[in-house]
């Protein structure tokens, strides 16, 4: 991992109403990495995004972005290379699609060719077709409106993307495919993102770190895996434990080899298919009854295999745990 990280919060404290709602705390992100911000609402969480882009001024402790002090006379310099995406993605409806996705490669004096080349990409990967360019915002669809916000904040190739629990509105299936949007653009253009969520499936999914914040305070900044395996105390446990409290059949395959059910070696005499850890149990049923064994990718590696007994004892595990 680079030494050198794109946020690096330095004992920052933060005050509302005589109360800290940041205490104390420090965080590096490092480049091109996912990092998960959860926690109960009122946490902390958001506080310490806007904290970043320096929408609120801590009391005390010290902010780099970029390597740059986060102060006045840097401010419009380190926001002109961020992304924002929040719970409402407006965009601005008397200008077209196109134009609301140029309107920041055009402040910060990018070429029109190289602008033009990135909107197609996103366009594509966003599956938007580019006729769409020309229409105004109340032509589109909702899920097609947040699609265009989600990659307008990649407009620019900014070096950071901060996300404030973007999905957290919308619909499960609405919510997978701009999950998964989110991950095939930052595979992509390989991006920094900073992201909140109080779904804890969301920070698993989306997490190659997640910190669990609590009164002010991160209480554990691990790895999705260790946090699973190993949670610092109680609450930490009770918060990912209450993630599968959901459908068995929601909860993401990633999290059964990550929590210890699978193994890194395949299966002996099982035929093997190979997918995506962010599927669900649901969509795996048929594959295990048909006695195949699953061999679990993230980001294109394999981490784990599975099969039937895997997915029993995982069951049988739930069952006593409840």
């Amino acid at each position: 991992m680079p030494n050198t990280p794109v946020i690096q919060l330095s004992n920052i404290s933060v005050v509302y109403d005589q109360q800290k709602a940041i205490d104390d705390l420090s965080l590096s992100v490092y480049p091109h990495e996912i990092m998960v911000l959860v926690g109960e609402s009122g946490g902390g969480k958001t506080t310490i995004l806007r904290t970043i882009s320096g929408l609120v001024k801590p009391v005390s402790g010290h902010i780099l972005v970029n390597g740059l002090t986060l102060n006045d006379q840097n401010l419009r310099k380190i926001r002109l290379n961020m992304g924002y995406v929040l719970q409402q993605i407006s965009l601005f409806p008397n200008m077209t699609i196109k134009q609301n996705l140029t309107l920041l490669p055009e402040i910060k004096h990018q070429s029109k060719t190289a602008v033009d080349q990135t909107i197609k990409e996103l366009m594509a990967a966003a599956k938007l077709p580019i006729g769409y360019l020309s229409k105004y915002p109340n032509e589109l669809s909702g899920g097609e409106q947040q699609r265009v916000g989600i990659i307008r904040a990649f407009g620019t190739k900014p070096d950071l993307i901060l996300m404030d629990e973007p999905f957290s509105a919308l619909d499960p299936v609405s919510r997978e495919q701009l999950q998964d949007l989110t991950l095939s653009i930052h595979r992509h253009f390989n991006n920094t993102i900073l992201f909140i969520t109080h779904d804890m499936n969301e920070a698993l999914k989306m997490g190659q770190q997640i910190g669990v914040v609590k009164d002010g305070h991160i209480i554990q900044l691990d790895t999705p895996d260790n946090l699973v395996r190993h949670p610092s105390n109680d609450y930490v446990k009770t918060l990912f434990n209450g993630s599968e409290a959901h459908k068995i059949e929601n909860v993401y395959i990633r999290r059964l080899v990550l929590a210890g059910y699978g193994r890194k070696t395949p299966f002996k005499k099982l035929p093997v298919t190979s997918v995506e850890g962010d599927r669900t149990l649901g969509d795996c049923y048929q594959l295990l009854a048909q006695n195949q064994q699953l061999a679990v990718r993230r980001d294109s590696q394999v981490i784990g295999y599975l099969n039937s007994e895997s997915v029993l004892n995982f069951l049988a595990t739930k069952e006593t745990n409840n």
